[in-house]
């Protein structure tokens, strides 16, 4: 019975591992110093927000946090996200959904899941994850690239 609990732990622990959090990505094309709305997500805990402000100050981006779409104009860019966390012996970003939009026309768009790196691998910077999720839909990195730092992160 012992080495069936062995066994079952260490599937558990390495089991769902893929090295692939990003599951679909449509890079954005913007010229820097684009003026940027950030519609802020009420459900996303706080701490995402200034993530985000913060990646579009360093990356040449004039960002504008808005609570409502009526506070752009329809030929804004304008990202909208989401942030899900799980639990698992310890609180991490779970789930993680960005899109830019502008005349109502998607832009790109991007979906990361952290249960695929299973195991302890879920348990990455929320932090350094979202810098690396903003580089891969804004182009700066490649999907290959993302997934290879996410797995790290």
């Amino acid at each position: 019975m012992k080495k069936y609990t062995l066994l079952i732990l260490l599937l558990m622990v390495t089991g769902c591992a893929s090295n692939k959090g990003v599951t679909t990505l449509d890079p954005v094309n913007l010229e820097k110093s684009t003026q940027i709305f950030i519609l802020k997500d009420a459900a996303t805990r706080e701490s995402v927000l200034p993530v985000l402000e913060k990646w579009f100050q360093n990356n040449g981006y004039s960002a504008t946090v808005i609570e409502s779409l009526k506070e752009a104009q329809p030929d804004n860019y304008v990202l909208s996200y989401s942030a899900r966390w799980g639990w698992d012996m310890a609180t991490y970003m779970r789930a993680v959904e960005m899109r830019v939009n502008s005349n109502g026309e998607s832009l790109g768009h991007l979906n990361f899941d952290a249960l695929q790196y299973g195991g302890f691998g879920k348990f990455g910077s929320a932090e350094t994850r979202l810098n690396i999720l903003l580089d891969a839909l804004f182009g700066k990195i490649t999907l290959e690239q993302a997934n290879q730092l996410l797995g790290d992160a």
